[in-house]
Order: C-alpha cells, then sequence, then structure tokens
C-alpha cells in the first residue's frame, strides 16, 4: 500500500514538475523585402499557459546572422512576453528561410519558429 502512495505522489510530482506550456501567437514570420545590409526585426509573442514559472534555456540558430535577446528571467504563468530577433541580411541574397529552435522547460520543448522573406540587392548609394 505504501508503495502504491508512493507511485501516485510521484506522477502527481512529474506533471506538476513538467506542467509548463508555451502557447505562440505564431511560430512563423514574413518580413517581406528587405534590402542587402539591412536588419530584419521580428517579434514571436507567446504565453505561458502552464501552472509553473517558464524559463527559456537557451536557442539555436542556423546562422550567426540570426540573433534572438534570451528572456533573463522566468515568464510567470499567465504573462505574455515578446521574443526579439534580428537577422543581418549582410551577404545574404534572394529568398531566406531560417529556423530558430527556443529550449525551455516546457513539457514540449524544443519549439522550432521560421522566418522567411526577400533580401534584395543593396540599395545604390546616390
Amino acid at each position: 500500500m505504501k508503495t502504491l502512495i508512493f507511485i501516485i505522489i510521484l506522477q502527481f510530482s512529474c506533471v506538476v514538475l513538467y506542467s509548463q506550456q508555451i502557447k505562440f501567437k505564431s511560430t512563423k514570420y514574413n518580413f517581406g523585402f528587405v534590402h542587402e545590409g539591412d536588419t530584419a526585426k521580428i517579434e514571436y509573442e507567446l504565453k505561458n499557459v502552464g501552472q509553473q514559472p517558464l524559463v527559456i534555456q537557451n536557442y539555436e540558430v542556423e546562422c550567426g546572422c540570426t540573433v534572438m535577446e534570451k528572456p533573463q528571467r522566468a515568464i510567470e504563468p499567465g504573462e505574455t512576453y515578446v521574443l526579439k530577433v534580428t537577422f543581418d541580411t549582410h551577404n545574404k541574397y534572394d529568398r531566406q528561410d531560417r529556423a530558430i529552435k527556443i529550449f525551455s522547460n516546457a513539457k514540449d520543448s524544443p519549439h522550432e519558429l521560421r522566418f522567411k522573406g526577400v533580401v534584395l540587392k543593396p540599395k545604390k548609394k546616390s
């Protein structure tokens, strides 16, 4: 009987421990048309719909041209937060399609965010 109670408590503890959940307003973003050398600014709105504080632990990008501002603190249950991403278009041309993997303490981590757009030739200097 003690073993059964212990197992039930352990399972309940795991559910509470891993009940963090992220809900993104959108996981895709189209920055449209920019000129080579411009910096595209991208925002992804998320909400912690879980029961515990959400911690964004790390992120992965495909190249050094993409940088995300990582939250400096936990995102509390019910709180909305905006992830800010910049994409440096130096030496990039034509269609661009990039992914960012977000690692957190949410039960379905990692999450993939995507952005795309077209990088045009640089503006002519007058």
